[in-house]
């Protein structure tokens, strides 16, 4: 625990102040924009209207490394969360990893994971506490001061929800920005305590925060944002992991769900995603006009939209392209969408290629799919825009393919599929045309898939749910996109699933983090994950399914990362989580 909250404060504030993201071009100013400021400690930062702010820009600086499995956006390269459930497979450093689900990685209590997910968050919440401890000195109005403290208060907060939905309840720090001599050895707080905490601090800011900001605070967070986060949380509480079937025993029980089931969480949790709607602040983006799901696509490049609650800001730059796109695309390939994935797209119909009259054909498995498979993957012979000849020419992944071929060399795809997720169409990793999105963390979809999740097990299907989840998939392009009605609570509970591993492909954690609390995890992330071979001959191709590698997981013990031993060591009062 020392280590992890005794970050020095003149070192966060030159970290913060010398980090150069933005929420507009480079060009323009904005609240993100670097300020130079040479010896710097908290007397004369604080002392200083611009240097202040900046100070917590440092922490959205860091917002990244809640986004990626790995610390964030480092080294080169990112490792989505996608990557780590029966998505997907990441490449790493030494070629692609073995599915990262803890059963894989050796040392998981001591490895960079674990240690940069626990230590990295508490920095961020140290440092907020380090502004809130010296903003009121700061030549500002009191308006801005408040609005800021607000700010403030949503990233620790933040901070914390992340922290619980990986490590379940962890040590609370309140407001103390705690010094070297003080006393580190805190015990952790219970998931019920950890969880309270975030819900008050969540609530209290929303009273506090914007609806909207002006252009120049575009990417702080609104009124939405808190409540979004909150109703994310609470789905998450309210969901099998922590709610029904917590697999703790004695003092670790109440560390890492709630101790006894209790059915009105569904009903909280429905209710904190309905506050969101009625904000009446938020839409879908849908244009099923330029070509059928072409809104999912848009939306998916855009930087702001009807859509969007809350991002992760980003500078302009090709960031998904140079990362997911493959090296005849300027891009790295950093992570291979699996066959379990795709076969799980439905049909252009609605009907899933299981169900009779879908008109699935094996033997051309990408004709007629769900819009959103096109918008999400590259699968071989797809289109993408050639670097010489700037029009859209096909990817080669079939088997040693020169360039991008399976096989032909040592980080190119595995599973026969690369991902193309949030890369515009007019870009490669070097070249075409620049981005200007964000890492998306909250975006109205969600929250109507979470509605209906969250009312269907509070009370079991209604106009209400079924209103909800044809919305998500009119705007896909789904023709017909309306549902079978007469479902039951069991059958509304499999296609509200299906749609969130859909909807969310390649987006931050939302299937991994689903399959967790719906614990599912030992019959989904484990045994042969499959991939498509495909070969050439002549003019014809071939495809041959394939199992590419096969995990493991244990439960309870890959439930929940492991705290970092480093920590345990340090302070006795820490319980391991089960298993580690």
């Amino acid at each position: 625990m020392k280590n992890a909250i005794k970050y020095i404060a003149i070192a966060a504030v030159s970290a913060g102040l010398l980090w150069t993201a933005g929420c507009k071009k480079a060009t323009d100013k904005s609240f993100l924009d670097p300020t130079d400021i040479g010896q710097v400690n908290e007397q004369t930062v604080f002392a200083d209207s611009a240097m202040s702010i900046q100070f917590l820009t440092s922490v959205y600086g860091d917002l990244n490394r809640t986004y990626f499995v790995e610390n964030g956006i480092s080294g080169g390269g990112i490792w989505p969360f996608s990557d780590a459930s029966d998505d997907g497979e990441a490449r790493w450093s030494s070629g692609f990893s073995q599915g990262y689900n803890m059963a894989n990685v050796a040392n998981a209590s001591s490895n960079t994971f674990t240690r940069n997910t626990w230590s990295q968050s508490y920095s961020m919440i140290r440092r907020v506490n380090v502004f809130l401890d010296n903003i009121d000195r700061a030549p500002l109005s009191a308006a801005k001061k408040t609005r800021l403290k607000a700010e403030a208060r949503f990233l620790r907060a933040y901070s914390y929800y992340h922290l619980l939905r990986t490590f379940g309840g962890v040590p609370l720090l309140g407001d103390k920005k705690y010094s070297l001599t003080d006393d580190f050895n805190l015990p952790r707080s219970t998931f019920a305590a950890t969880l309270d905490y975030i819900e008050s601090e969540l609530n209290t800011v929303a009273a506090i925060l914007p609806l909207e900001h002006l252009p120049e605070d575009f990417g702080r967070p609104t009124k939405g944002a808190a409540l979004a986060i909150k109703a994310k949380m609470l789905l998450m509480a309210a969901s099998p992991l922590y709610n029904e079937s917590n697999p703790g025993t004695g003092a670790v029980k109440p560390l890492i769900g709630y101790e006894s089931y209790d059915p009105g969480r569904w009903k909280k949790a429905a209710d904190a995603a309905k506050a969101v709607m009625d904000l009446n602040l938020y839409s879908l983006v849908e244009d099923n006009i330029t070509a059928p799901g072409y809104g999912y696509y848009n939306m998916g490049i855009q930087r702001k939209n009807s859509e969007y609650i809350f991002q992760v800001m980003m500078n302009s730059d090709r960031f998904y392209e140079k990362y997911m796109l493959p090296a005849s695309r300027g891009g790295q390939n950093y992570g291979n969408p699996t066959q379990q994935l795709v076969d799980d797209y439905g049909m252009a119909n609605g009907k899933l290629i299981t169900e009779v009259g879908s008109g699935y054909v094996e033997a051309t498995p990408y004709k007629d799919r769900d819009p959103r498979f096109y918008y999400t993957i590259i699968y071989n012979q797809a289109l993408w825009l050639d670097r010489t000849s700037l029009t859209k020419k096909p990817v080669d992944l079939y088997h040693l393919a020169p360039g991008d071929g399976m096989g032909s060399a040592a980080y190119n795809t595995v599973t026969g599929y690369l991902w193309r997720r949030f890369c515009n169409e007019n870009a490669g990793g070097n070249y075409g045309v620049m981005s200007q999105i964000g890492l998306v963390v909250s975006r109205y979809a969600d929250i109507l898939l979470m509605y209906a999740e969250a009312l269907n097990e509070a009370q079991g299907p209604s106009a209400e749910i079924y209103n909800a989840v044809e919305t998500v998939r009119k705007r896909a392009g789904l023709m017909p996109y309306q549902l079978t009605t007469g479902l039951t609570k069991e059958q509304m509970r499999t296609v509200i699933r299906h749609e969130r591993r859909i909807e969310f492909a390649a987006e931050e954690g939302h299937r991994l983090f689903d399959i967790l609390r719906w614990k599912v995890a030992e019959d989904l992330l484990k045994g042969p994950m499959g991939g498509m071979r495909w070969t050439k001959t002549g003019s014809t191709f071939t495809a041959t399914r394939i199992v590419f590698e096969t995990r493991k997981f244990n439960s309870p013990q890959m439930y929940y990362y492991p705290i970092p031993l480093v920590e345990i060591n340090k302070n006795n009062q820490l319980i391991q989580n089960p298993g580690w």
